[in-house]
C-alpha cells in the first residue's frame, strides 16, 4: 500500500528524515515508534504532503505520491489524523461527519444548506458513527464531548473520507487509561478493512495493535519487524525501549 524509498528531509544541517526505506502492507496496522525528536511527525508530514522531501520517493497504492498535491491525497485514499484533535466544536457530531462527506462528494459548501440536509449523506454518516460507537451522540454539540469521544469523532471524520490508508499521529495523546482502551478497541475493529500507519508513544497500545513495528531514531529506521522481535531486539532496547517489558498481540 505504501512504499517509501531512501527518503530524506533536511533542515539545514539537520537530517530530520535520514534515508528512510519503509513498506506498509495492505490491510495491516503498522506502528512507527521512537523517542521525542526522532522525526516521526516529520515523516508523516511528508507522506501527507505538508512537507516536501529533500530526496527519495513515496509510492501509495502504485501511484507516485510526490507528484500528487497535498489537497488531492485524501481523495486518493490517503487520510491523516493529527496529534491535536481537529473537529468543528460548535457543530453536532453528525454535522462534522457530513461536512467531510460533502467534501468527498465534491459538493460546494453553502451557508444556507445545513450539512445534514442530504438524506443519503446523513444515512452514511450514521453508519460511520455506528462503526465508532457514537450513534447515540449524533446530535450532541461536539464541544460538549469528552476528549476521547472527540477523538472518536475525528476518526469518524477520517472514515468519511473513505481512506485506503489512515495516518494516525498519536491518537492516544492526552487520554486516560479507559479512553485509550476504547480507541484501541475501535482501531482494532477496523483491522483488515483499512491500512493504518500509527505513530504512538504508548507502548502497550503499540504492541497490542501493531502487525509490524518500525523504530525511528534520529531520523533513521533502525529496525522494522514483528512486535515480538522488536521488543527483543538489543539495538531497539538500547536506543528506545530501555529494557522495559511490553505486551504484544502475538504473545
Amino acid at each position: 500500500m505504501l512504499q517509501i524509498r531512501n527518503l530524506c528531509k533536511n533542515f539545514g544541517a539537520l537530517a530530520a528524515t535520514n534515508d528512510v526505506t519503509l513498506n506498509v502492507d495492505e490491510g495491516t496496522i503498522h506502528a512507527l515508534i521512537g523517542p521525542n525528536g526522532a522525526g516521526k511527525t516529520t515523516l508523516i508530514s511528508q507522506i501527507s504532503g505538508y512537507l516536501t522531501p529533500t530526496s527519495g520517493s513515496i509510492k501509495f497504492d502504485g501511484q507516485d505520491l510526490l507528484a500528487m498535491p497535498a489537497h488531492l491525497r485524501p481523495h486518493a485514499g490517503l487520510v491523516r489524523s493529527f496529534q491535536v484533535t481537529s473537529v468543528f466544536p460548535d457543530l453536532s457530531v453528525i454535522e462534522n461527519v457530513c461536512l467531510v462527506l460533502q467534501s468527498m462528494n465534491h459538493q460546494v459548501f453553502s451557508l444556507f444548506r445545513p450539512a445534514v440536509a442530504d438524506k443519503a449523506e446523513r444515512a452514511e454518516a450514521m453508519e460511520i458513527l455506528e462503526r465508532v460507537a457514537l450513534e447515540n451522540e449524533a446530535e450532541t454539540t461536539t464541544r460538549n464531548l469528552a476528549h476521547g469521544q472527540k477523538r472518536q469523532v475525528e476518526i469518524a471524520m477520517a472514515l468519511a473520507a473513505r481512506p485506503k490508508l489512515l495516518l494516525l499521529d498519536e491518537p492516544m495523546a492526552g487520554m486516560g487509561a479507559e479512553e485509550s482502551r476504547q480507541i484501541t478497541t475501535l482501531l482494532d475493529g477496523l483491522r483488515g478493512s483499512i491500512t493504518m500507519l500509527l505513530v504512538e508513544h504508548d507502548m502497550d497500545v503499540v504492541f497490542g495493535l501493531a502487525d509490524k513495528v518500525s523504530v525511528l531514531v534520529y531520523g533513521k529506521v533502525i529496525a522494522s519487524d514483528t512486535p515480538r522481535n522488536i521488543r527483543l531486539d538489543p539495538e531497539v532496547q538500547r536506543a528506545y525501549l530501555g529494557g522495559h517489558e511490553f505486551h504484544d498481540r502475538s504473545a
